[in-house]
Order: structure tokens, then sequence, then C-alpha cells
């Protein structure tokens, strides 16, 4: 917090002002929330006569549930050891609800199917990631042959801050037709993020990370993030590459050049922007999945489960799948992850089944019913 010392004093004021429960903002109450929790309640490993239990959320829509019953069928069929607590929310919710929230911290893990981009959604998932502290935004997108990327043999992960900063919503009218808007940088944050991108990176073999930032614009906080991050890669001396490139030329190579990047890290301000595109240039968002990771909780979802916007009732079924794979993956079990990929990759590639948004004609259940019956003939 060491550049709060060259703000103005009023500014320091109302920086302070922040742990005050509620203001008022031209006519509407406004919550202020603090920085992600020091303390974050940690129950024991939810794992029980070999099997894992794990949080499965659905929204109200046909699509949440079609999608959770997409998800309890290849469980079962794969023979995985892993049960379901089903939580199913209501569509007049308009916080983070305790029953949710409680399910998570037992069981450590979720799967969240039916993702709704509206304001309510948005603020139930910030909610969530503050109180279970999920700082971290893990996406992966790769090239698949015959799914509309341009470029072959791309791999890019993004892992992006996932909480604090714009997502501590510290904002503000101080006068009537004035909005303050204040983007808290705390220096413990920022080791965590880039220690665990350096570990991941490491453990995961990767050879180059590039930090997307926009330090000639925010010299102070992006500034900070540079500081930290090249201080920590020359006291840790992994065995990849670290650069930093600014954030417009960041996006135009991933459009032009995207083979040239391994893993993508960036702040909380540009980091759905990067993922999104990412997954734009390697075929769609309904392909691929994310994970939100804390240090004893992981939140796992497909990056879009409508087919596309215009077809908001029809299910894509890619990102789901691949959601069952990184939770596999977290759980250990990577056995049962790698043969769940194969088999969508048989069923994407070999057997050319695919949905109407890729050149094909087949359902979303078809695709789903195509693996479950070869998973029926795998023993793990």
């Amino acid at each position: 917090m060491q550049f709060l010392k060259k703000l103005p004093v009023n500014l320091l004021k109302r920086a302070n002002f922040r742990h005050q429960t509620t203001i008022e903002v031209q006519g509407h109450d406004y919550l202020k929330d603090d920085l992600p929790p020091k303390f974050v309640k940690v129950l024991p490993p939810s794992k029980y006569g070999g099997e894992y239990l794990v949080t499965l959320l659905t929204g109200s829509s046909n699509i949440g549930k079609q999608g959770a019953n997409f998800i309890k069928h290849l469980f079962e069929v794969a023979k995985v050891p892993v049960a379901f607590e089903r939580i199913q929310l209501g569509p007049d919710e308009t916080a983070c609800p305790m029953e949710y929230l409680q399910s998570v911290q037992r069981n450590r893990h979720a799967i969240h199917v039916d993702l709704q981009h509206d304001p309510d959604e948005k603020r139930k998932q910030l909610l969530l990631n503050n109180d279970l502290d999920l700082y971290m935004g893990i996406i992966n997108v790769n090239s698949i042959e015959g799914y509309k990327c341009r470029y072959p043999d791309v791999d890019i992960t993004v892992l992006m801050k996932n909480n604090a900063g714009n997502f501590s919503k510290l904002e503000y009218a101080p006068v009537p037709g004035i909005v303050e808007t204040l983007r808290i940088m705390d220096r413990k944050y920022i080791e965590r993020y880039f220690n665990f991108v350096f570990h991941y990176a490491m453990e995961n073999n990767h050879k180059k990370i590039t930090f997307g930032h926009q330090e000639l614009e925010f010299p102070l906080s992006d500034g900070l993030y540079n500081k930290i991050g090249c201080g920590m890669y020359e006291d840790l001396k992994p065995d990849l590459e670290f650069e930093l490139m600014p954030i417009h030329e960041l996006v135009r190579k991933i459009v032009l050049a995207p083979n040239q990047f391994d893993v993508i890290c960036t702040t909380d301000r540009y980091g759905t922007i990067v993922a999104s595109i990412a997954s734009a240039v390697c075929g769609g968002a309904s392909l691929f999945s994310s994970t939100e990771r804390g240090d004893h909780h992981a939140v796992f979802k497909p990056l879009q489960t409508r087919l596309s916007v215009t077809d908001s009732g029809t299910l894509s079924p890619y990102g789901i799948v691949r959601a069952c794979i990184d939770l596999l993956h977290y759980l250990g079990e990577t056995d049962c992850a790698r043969v769940l990929y194969e088999e969508l990759m048989t069923t994407m590639i070999c057997r050319n089944i695919k949905t109407r948004e890729f050149g094909g004609s087949d359902s979303g259940e078809f695709v789903i019913c195509d693996i479950v019956n070869r998973l029926k003939c795998k023993t793990y």
C-alpha cells in the first residue's frame, strides 16, 4: 500500500471511508465491500468412503437442469468416485445464497453449470469469490482441428487475478454528478498472485509467461505489479521466460500470432478481455471451461453454456465436459481425466460429431451420448 502515501490527503480520507457499510450514491444505498478476507473458513476435505463430495450448482432454467443431468450421467457411467450435492437457485434471489456458500465450504469443490450474464448473477459471483477468496481465474484454450481456429497448434493458458482491485467495488459519488472509483492494490495479494503463477507454470512444464499491463497509463498500480513480478522472477529463477507486454500489444498479437504465447497472466482489469479474445481466436467460448481457485476451494464452470447468443435455449456440451475434466485433474484423478479428454476429442475430431455452431447437425445431447456410450466399455 506504499503508493497511497503519495495520494492527496482528501483522497486518503475517502479511501479509509471504505470500511463503512453503506453510503448513498445519487439516491441509492451502495454496499462497499472490503478487500478479500484475511481469514477463510476451511473445513476438512469432503472425502467419505473413498468418494469425493462436490457441489453441483444449477440455475432454474432448463439449460441448467439439463447440464446438471449430463454431468451426473457422465460421472456415473465413468465410475468416477464423485458424488454431487445439488443446489438449485431460484430466479428471485438477489444475493449469493447462504446454502450454496455453505455447501462449497463443506465440499471445497463445485461445478457451476448455468451461467447467466446479468447484473444479479455477476454480483452473486463476486460475493462468492470474495467470501471464499477465489483469487485465481484459470482458462486454457487450444486449437481443435475443424472448429473455427485459424491457427494450428495454439495452446494458451490465461491466469488472471480474480478478486480485489476492480472487484472491490469501491465506487461512490462524493457530490452529485461526480463519481470516483478506487482500485486498491496490496503488495501481499500481488505477491500471492505471482507466486501462484510461477509455481503453476513450473508444475505444468510451461516455458514462457507473458504479463499484460498498462504501466504507461497507470504507473503506480500496474507499475507495482511489474516491479513485484520481475523481482519474484529474479528471486525464484525458474527455468522459463518471463516478459512484460503492454495490453494493447498483447491483444493485437493474440489475434495475429497466438502461437507465440504459452501462459498469459494479467490483472483483474484486463483478464476477462484477454480470456474472451483468446477463446474467440481458438473457435469460441463454448468450447472451453474456466476454474476459479483459492488456496482451499475451487469452482469449475464452462465459459459459455448456451450454444450461441441467438439460440440461447440450446445447450453447448463441450465446455461442460471440459469443466468435468478440470475437476478430475484437481481431485488428482488424472487417469479418469485423461480418458474423458480422449473420448471428447474422439467424438469431436475422429467421429466428426459437431453441433450446429461448428457446421454440424448434431445436438448437445448426441455429443454427450456418444461419449457416454464409449465410456460404458471402459474400465478405470
